[in-house]
């Protein structure tokens, strides 16, 4: 395995989180009425329509868990111990993040959602663990 097969899933998150941002960025400007509304993102709340809300939190939340998966990506992609099993746990870390927006984004059941994010932890959790071992 190469390091560009361990680091195709890292783009592709980074490419779904652009689009996550996409999608913020039209719900934000189709409904603000004033731009310095905006100017801290807590007071737009209430002000937005729910899916608008609901993906501004997902679009943090791709800045929160994702990024340990970036750096357990990263470092082993930096000390060249890619394994076809690291290759499928980014690959599944990703599926599972993009999931976890679909359901925030949609039904946004908290349990669901909890679940979803429990199981990303663990595939990190691994990935990172299997280096130490």
């Amino acid at each position: 395995m190469n390091q560009v097969a361990l680091l195709t899933p890292v783009f592709t998150l980074v490419i779904w989180t652009f689009a996550i941002t996409a999608i913020m960025a039209y719900g934000r400007v189709k409904f603000t009425k004033d731009p310095q509304d905006a100017a801290h993102t807590k007071d737009l709340k209430g002000l937005m329509p729910a899916w608008v809300e609901r993906t501004s939190d997902n679009y943090n939340h791709l800045f929160e868990q994702p990024v340990a998966f970036y750096v357990v990506t990263l470092s082993i992609a930096l000390i060249n111990n890619i394994e076809l099993l690291m290759v499928q746990l980014a690959w599944a870390f990703v599926i599972v993040r993009m999931i976890h927006s679909i359901v925030q984004l949609t039904v946004n059941i908290v349990l669901l959602r909890f679940a979803i994010f429990a199981i990303g932890w663990l595939i990190i959790a691994y990935m990172g663990l299997s280096q130490l071992i």
